[in-house]
Order: C-alpha cells, then sequence, then structure tokens
C-alpha cells in the first residue's frame, strides 16, 4: 500500500540526508530583488540589475523618447547596454504594451526564446533544463514534479518588474548554466506615494461550449479544495493497524481475530469515506476575471533615513474550454498504424492569487536594506470527457468513453532580505549580503479517471454505454513539497588607475533543498456485469454506481485496492557550496574586459521509496550509492567589450559551465507528464553535462533610442540528456538517457526602429517597428542500447527549433491618448520526443501567434486596454510519420482592462 514512508524508513534515510547536512525548512513568504538603475544605492549610480555585477559607472546621459514603450524599451536597453555579459532586458512597461499576462508568455518576446506548454522557458532552442530561474536574485524550488525550473505562468505581469535574460555566464551565477538565466525581477519601492487598481474581464472562442465540471468542482471562487477530496484518514489509520487495505491484510494483520467476511465490510466501509459525488456533468460557461491592486509610499524617518513599503494582490479566474486529439503509433516507416485514438473535450477552471510586500530602508546614500516577501498560489480543475479507440475498435461501433477528474494546488512561498553598504573609508569598497528561505509545494488530493465501454451511433455520440469494470476506477492521492534556503556574500573593492577603474571582487553563495514526494493509487474493482442481476446499474453515472447503499448492500461486490504499479515515491536532498572570485576592468570608457572563476561543491541524493516504506533497489539493480552525485569544479568565464563608438559597441564572451539531471531524472521512479499524458521513468545512471559557451555580438545604440544587434553562438555540449522511448515499453513510455555528444549554434538578430525615417513630420513618427529573428541548428548522437532502439541516432536536440521570430508593430499618438501593437511570434517544428524502431521523430508543428493589444488614456490616471490573443485560432500540433499524433485547440481570447492610477 503506497503511503508515507514507515519509522524505520525515516530513520535510515535521514541518516543519509545528514550526510548532506541537509533538512526540511518551513518557509514563510517571499522574495527580493536586486537594484535598479533608478535607484542607485550610493553616490556613484551602479549596474547591478541583470548580472549581480556593481560596477560604478559615470552618470548616464537620459535619452528622452516621445512615447510610452519607446521610453521604457530605451531604459532596458540602456541597462543592456552596460552589462558585463550576453543579456536582454524586458521592462514591465513593455510588458503591459505587448498584453502578456505573466512571466511566460512576455518572455517569448525575447530574442532566442520560445514557450513549451505555456509554463516553460526555452533560451536558444535548448530545452527547461538547460536555463535556471532566479527570483529577485534568489534561487526558487519549483512545485512542477516533473521540471526542477520554475512554471513561470505563475508570475503575474502585475508584480514584475523586470525581466532579465543572461545568455553569456559569469562567475556570481550558477554554474548549472546552458541556455541562460532568467531573473524575474518584482516592483520596486516606490519614489513616492501611488496606488493602482485594475479590474478586468475575458472572453475565449471556446466559450461558446459547455464547461465540464462536478460536484465540489470549479465554484468555489478561491480555487482551494475544502477537505472533502483528500485520502481519508481511516485509510492511513487501517495500513498502520493491519498492514493494509484489502480484506487479506486486515484478517492476517488481525492474526485471525477479524474473519474475511468481517474485513471484506471494512473494506468496503473505506471506500464509503472516500469523496465519490464526482460525475461529470456540463454547465454553461462562465466569462473569466481578473483584478489587481498595489499601493506604495516613501516616507523620511530622519534626515538620512528612508522607510519604503510596497503591497500589491493579484487575481484571476477563468474557465478554459478545449479539444485535443492524441493519437498512438506504431510500426515503422514503411508500415504505420494506429495503434490507439482519442479525442477529448474538457474545461480546466483555473485560479491564480499572488500576493507581495516589499519593505525598504536606505541609511543615507551608501546602505540599503530591503525585505521582499512573494507569495503565488495557482489551483487547477480539469476535467475531460475523450472517447478512446484502439486498433481492435477502429472503425467499429464500440469504443470506450474515459473521464478524467485532476485536480492540483501549486504554492510558492518565499521570504528574501537583502542589504547593500559601500564603505566610503574604505575607497567606496562595495559589501552586498542576502537571505532567502522559501517553499513550493503541488498538492492533488484527488485525481479520478473512470471509463465506460460505449456503442457510438454514425454521429459517434454514445448511444449505450456501461462502466468498465476490466478497468477499474483509479484515485491518485499525491503531494510534493519542495523547500529550499539559500544565502550569500560578495565584497567587492575598486582600484583606481591612470586610464583604467579596477574592480576585484569576491564572495560566497550556499544553497540548500529538500523534497519529498508521495502518491498513492487506489482502485475499485467492481466484480459485477452489465448481464448479472443489478447490472443495470453499470449504466448510471459514477456517483449512482458508487451510492451508499450500493456499496453498503454489497450490490457491485466492491473491493477497495491498492492500485500501485511501480515505485513513486521519493526523497531527495541537495546541496551547493560555491565561492567565487572576479576581476572587472574599465579602461577608459573605450575596452572592458572581465574575467572570473567559480568554484562549486554539489551534492545530491535521490531515495525512491517503495510502498512499504523502505528503500527501493529496483530489483537489485542499484546500489544505495547509485542514488548519490558527489561533484566539485572549476567553472571560467571571460567576457570582453569594446565601445567602439558613442554607438557601437562588441562583446566576446568564453566560459565552461555545467548541466545537473533533475531530481526526479534519476530517481527509478515512474511519473507522468501533467501536460502531454507522457509516462516517463528516472535513470540513477545519468551523468551531468558539461557545456563550453562561445558567445560574440554587434550592438548599435542611437541617439534617438533606436537599436540594432547581431549576434552569434555556439555550445558544446558533453553527455546531454534526453527523453528517449524504451524499446521494451508500449505507447509513450520514456526514460532519460545521457546521448554521447552534442552541439548547438545559431545567429540571433534585434532590432527597433521608429518610422520617422520614411516621412519626417507624418503620421509615421507615432509607429515604430521592434523584432529579432534568431536561426540555428544543433546535433547530438544517440547510440543504441538494451533499452533503446532511436530510429536517429543523430538528430536535433530534443526542443531546438531551427528558427524563432519575433515581429512588433507599434503606435503611440502624439496626443498621449492611444497606444496599440500589434506582435507575432512564431517558432520552428522542434523535436517533442525521439522515435524508436523505425517510427520517426516526433515534431511540434509552428505555432503562429499573433496577438493586438489596444489602449486608451482618456486622462492621466486611467486607463482602458483590449487585448486580442492568437487572432489567427492557431492550434498546437505534433505530427510522426506525417500523421497528426496531438493537437489542442486554446482558441481565441479576448481581456478588455480598466485600471486607474493615483
Amino acid at each position: 500500500m503506497k503511503t508515507k514512508p514507515s519509522f524505520t524508513a525515516n530513520k535510515l534515510t535521514l541518516a543519509i540526508l545528514s550526510v548532506l547536512s541537509v533538512t526540511s525548512l518551513a518557509a514563510t513568504q517571499a522574495i527580493a530583488q536586486d537594484e535598479t538603475l533608478n535607484e542607485p544605492t550610493s553616490k556613484t549610480q551602479t549596474s547591478t540589475q541583470a548580472t549581480g555585477e556593481s560596477f560604478p559607472i559615470e552618470p548616464i546621459e537620459v535619452i528622452s523618447v516621445t512615447g510610452r514603450l519607446r521610453t521604457s524599451a530605451s531604459a532596458a536597453t540602456e541597462e543592456r547596454r552596460e552589462q558585463i555579459a550576453v543579456a536582454d532586458i524586458m521592462g514591465s512597461e513593455q510588458i503591459s504594451r505587448t498584453g502578456d499576462s505573466d512571466a511566460a508568455a512576455a518572455l517569448r518576446r525575447v530574442t532566442g526564446l520560445t514557450l513549451k506548454d505555456g509554463k516553460f522557458i526555452y533560451v536558444r532552442g535548448l530545452g527547461e533544463r538547460y536555463s535556471s530561474t532566479s527570483l529577485n536574485g534568489a534561487t526558487v524550488p519549483s512545485p512542477d514534479p516533473t521540471r526542477n525550473v520554475v512554471p513561470l505562468d505563475m508570475f503575474p505581469a502585475s508584480i514584475i518588474e523586470s525581466l532579465s535574460v543572461q545568455k553569456s555566464a559569469s562567475a556570481d551565477k550558477p554554474a548549472a548554466f546552458g541556455g541562460g538565466h532568467v531573473d524575474i525581477r518584482t516592483k520596486a519601492i516606490p519614489a513616492n506615494f501611488f496606488f493602482k487598481t485594475s479590474v478586468g474581464g475575458r472572453f475565449n472562442t471556446n466559450d461558446s461550449n459547455d464547461t465540464y465540471t462536478y460536484n465540489g468542482g470549479g465554484d468555489d471562487w478561491t480555487g482551494r479544495d475544502d477537505g472533502t477530496r483528500g485520502m481519508p484518514a481511516s485509510i492511513d489509520n487501517t495500513i498502520n493497524q493491519y498492514g493494509g487495505i484489502s480484506p487479506i491484510d486486515i484478517v492476517s494483520g488481525s492474526n485471525g481475530a477479524i474473519n474475511y467476511p468481517a474485513a471484506q465490510k471494512m473494506n468496503r466501509e473505506l471506500a464509503l469515506d472516500m469523496y465519490r459525488d464526482m460525475a461529470v456533468n456540463t454547465k454553461s460557461t462562465d466569462p473569466g476575471f481578473r483584478g489587481d491592486i498595489a499601493i506604495g509610499d516613501r516616507f523620511d524617518i530622519s534626515d538620512d533615513m528612508v522607510f519604503g513599503a510596497l503591497a500589491a494582490y493579484s487575481y484571476k479566474e477563468q474557465a478554459e474550454n478545449y479539444t485535443k486529439y492524441e493519437v498512438e503509433l506504431d510500426g515503422d516507416s514503411e508500415q504505420t498504424q494506429i495503434e490507439n485514438q482519442k479525442d477529448i473535450i474538457g474545461t480546466d477552471s483555473i485560479v491564480q492569487m499572488s500576493a507581495m510586500l516589499n519593505l525598504g530602508l536606505e541609511i543615507g546614500y551608501n546602505h540599503k536594506i530591503e525585505t521582499f516577501s512573494t507569495y503565488l498560489r495557482d489551483t487547477s480543475d480539469d476535467v475531460s470527457v475523450g472517447i478512446e479507440e484502439t486498433i481492435d475498435t477502429l472503425g467499429e461501433p464500440n469504443a470506450l468513453q474515459v473521464y478524467g477528474i485532476d485536480y492540483e494546488e501549486r504554492t510558492l512561498t518565499s521570504n528574501q532580505i537583502k542589504g547593500h553598504h559601500f564603505i566610503e573609508a574604505f575607497n567606496d569598497a562595495e559589501f552586498n549580503w542576502m537571505f532567502s528561505d522559501a517553499k513550493s509545494e503541488r498538492n492533488a488530493p484527488n485525481e479520478l479517471s473512470y471509463t465506460y465501454n460505449v456503442i457510438l451511433d454514425e454521429a459517434n455520440s454514445p448511444v449505450s454505454r456501461n462502466l468498465n469494470t476490466q478497468d477499474a476506477p483509479k484515485y491518485v492521492y499525491s503531494n510534493l513539497q519542495d523547500d529550499s534556503q539559500n544565502y550569500g556574500w560578495d565584497f567587492a573593492y575598486p582600484i583606481q588607475f591612470d586610464a583604467a577603474l579596477m574592480k576585484v571582487k569576491v564572495g560566497y553563495q550556499y544553497y540548500e533543498r529538500t523534497r519529498e514526494s508521495y502518491a498513492t493509487r487506489l482502485g475499485f474493482d467492481v466484480d459485477l456485469s452489465p448481464t448479472d442481476p443489478n447490472g443495470d446499474i453499470l449504466s448510471e453515472e459514477f456517483d449512482k454506481i458508487f451510492s451508499d447503499d450500493n456499496i453498503n448492500n454489497n450490490t457491485l461486490g466492491l473491493e477497495l485496492k491498492d492500485a500501485s504499479t511501480d515505485t513513486e515515491d521519493y526523497i531527495a536532498a541537495e546541496k551547493n557550496d560555491a565561492g567565487f572570485i572576479s576581476v572587472d576592468v574599465d579602461f577608459d570608457d573605450v575596452w572592458r574586459f572581465y574575467a572570473g572563476v567559480r568554484y562549486e561543491d554539489f551534492r545530491r541524493v535521490t531515495l525512491p521509496i517503495t510502498p512499504e516504506g523502505d528503500i527501493s533497489d529496483e530489483g537489485g539493480r542499484y546500489d544505495l550509492q547509485d542514488y548519490a552525485i558527489a561533484e566539485d569544479g572549476w567553472f571560467p568565464s571571460m567576457s570582453l567589450t569594446w565601445k567602439q563608438t558613442d554607438t557601437t559597441q562588441w562583446r566576446l564572451g568564453a566560459s565552461k559551465t555545467i548541466v545537473r539531471p533533475d531530481l526526479r531524472e534519476v530517481s527509478p521512479v515512474r511519473f507522468q507528464d501533467p501536460v502531454t499524458g507522457f509516462d516517463f521513468f528516472g535513470n540513477p545512471e545519468l551523468t551531468s553535462s558539461d557545456m563550453y559557451n562561445l558567445d560574440l555580438r554587434w550592438e548599435y545604440y542611437s541617439d534617438e533610442g533606436d537599436n540594432y544587434s547581431l549576434g552569434a553562438f555556439y555550445k558544446d555540449v558533453d553527455a546531454p540528456i534526453e527523453p528517449i522511448q524504451r524499446i521494451s515499453e508500449a505507447g509513450r513510455q520514456l526514460k532519460f538517457y545521457n546521448a554521447e555528444s552534442g552541439y548547438v549554434y545559431g545567429i540571433e538578430a534585434e532590432f527597433l526602429q521608429t518610422l520617422d525615417f520614411i516621412s519626417e513630420g507624418s503620421m509615421l513618427e507615432d509607429f515604430f517597428v521592434a523584432g529579432n529573428l534568431t536561426l540555428g541548428d544543433s546535433e547530438i548522437d544517440i547510440a543504441p542500447n538494451g533499452e533503446i532502439d532511436p530510429t536517429n541516432t543523430k538528430r536535433r536536440m530534443t526542443g531546438h527549433s531551427e528558427w524563432v521570430a519575433n515581429v512588433q508593430l507599434s503606435y503611440d499618438s502624439s496626443n498621449s491618448y492611444h497606444s496599440a501593437t500589434l506582435v507575432y511570434n512564431v517558432f520552428g517544428e522542434r523535436i517533442a520526443y525521439g522515435g524508436r524502431g523505425g517510427l520517426d521523430d516526433v515534431y511540434e508543428k509552428p505555432f503562429h501567434s499573433l496577438d493586438f493589444t489596444y489602449s486608451f488614456f482618456p486622462t492621466t490616471s486611467m486607463a482602458i486596454k483590449l487585448k486580442a490573443k492568437n487572432l489567427l485560432g492557431e492550434t498546437t500540433e505534433y505530427d510522426q510519420q506525417d500523421i497528426q499524433v496531438y493537437a489542442k485547440d486554446p482558441g481565441t481570447e479576448y481581456t478588455l482592462q480598466f485600471s486607474y492610477e493615483y
């Protein structure tokens, strides 16, 4: 029976975890943020926001540009211009202008970035494992059970100050750096009092369909589970007392004190305690709602002491109707056949909430202490009904009607405090420190699936049905908790020479993390067929079949069983000690040279737990030491910037980094991707991938605010990690393996240009265009072995697109009343996962996204914004052997928002 480990197992696993000196952490709320250019922490303005470097620079001449977005774009561009590394910056006004509602959607506008599953960012065509994420410079844990990285759709745009994407490494960033590092920076303490609020509504073309729901689902405005759906305590109590829940377990656990009929009755009483009012029904789709409120101010405590505070709250509720199509193929390239086919209709009812409280204390010009608190919660209640046909039933009237109810709560709470200090008496040396404590959780208290055997008419609609008792209804109760703590400091000392300013910087960073993941699967085993007396009961709805009377009277011949087939539970811990030193030299504001080296001592243990609470060895295949990783290494980085003219500069960067496997990828447990539904298996034999990176970029910044850039990059990857379908498994069941080698290279181009050069003094002065294009390629070598037989032993990396394009046409009226933006985004096809046994790889097809945003400003305090998303009505599609194997229609979305700011 799957439950939490026994006391004995806990003692053993805790003993192993103690080797890492890692303990579970209880987190409160919040996070912090790096300095902004608009708020220097000392008499000398510093450039710190994207890289963590703090390099004194001469005061920058402010470029005044007409138009809301161009002013914001210029500020972000100026920050990018002063970075030591290749980086891209996106400000809050730019995010607002494109109308993107969260960090994930906004980041796909950045050069070389693509969005996967609406949550995860691919940098330069590399999967999410090759990017890292921080919030205000602090590493935070992920509430997603299948990935290390944080789902970026959890961060609403309303709390974001800016987004920084650093594409070349530096010594002060984690060495686990592949494609890039994304830093989400929340709103800063304001310079003056402000108050802002907004309310809005949403409509989607799919709203013409009914919403799928069930009793107790989708009606609570908070989206939270009220406790009724969770696994009953009586089940845990029975396991603890008798060793299991089956009648045989109860009889043997009672040493014969309970006979078999009494044990059967006890087993049925456990089923009575489970939430069964879950028959799927439909209702009219309600329009979506969203709202934000924020307030902040500064207070003069004394002549040289200022206190600031900012609080914000965001809320979104909507029902997202969808249709999906899924196909599994078998055979090879010469003879391909459909093994399984599903047509699915469903609704994902989501509620997202975020709260933020930021405090700051400035003491004179040289000292600043800040705290940042952030709470994010995202609930999803996905209800679907599908018609499934197998190779034996395709073209026949009989099929399966599959019901699925998947409810989950994702939360992230974080707390951070940081300080910035300039020491005048010590040559204006700078000392920075931070501490962050965070906790994430994914709670899925009741995921239910059940199936009916149905007869279809010519319109493919069921005309008769009976519960499929061969595939028992299954309940899944799962919980994941991920706690982390990190702290660090750095000290920078400037040295002035005749024609150069050098800053030597040393620092230390510590990160530790613990994770616990548990899942329990239970099944309703029914001993009744439609031809039996009372068999007509099986044609009823789910809640009627499993009513109290039918269970109490034993009409169904019901037995509650453990439905677990594989080890799914695991606990894990990791810690990383890192130290770094760097030198940053500015030669008379013409040449800037940066060199640094980072040392990391990384340790991790991931322990799979059996249903009995013991450490699994997967049938004796693995020893305990296979679950532990201990590695250390040196990671150098270098960059050179040449300011050719006042408007033109060149950058060169080189570095060595590493990509480590995720926690679940190295534990031999089965897990399911919540987006695609694919089954994955971990592999303790995975090794980390060393990466060698080269970057070159040319940048141009005009005095009028226009800018261009052209860059090239190359990455050599040793033993890249790839998901590959196993020979012995049917369907989409994949495992992670190290390929032998791989590389990725490409070029990037970006521009922002006003149109007044076409006709000076005309209306075209109110327009400008912006865009970017990335072209590239990649290749990996995969060798067959006893478990895998890849069709293509040389192919592109999973998730890599050969091209990505963004184009934006924007308008700002000269009277400041109107603003509009048309945005187009598209990526080239990319491999979702590799084919096997002669079947080609599965490709995700290009998605042509066209969005439009219009804003009207009747007063300086009020705004009305209209946004249309996916105007082309595109669908997400996967193909294999020129056959569509997956498709999902997100519809076209319209939102209307009213805002007021004081």
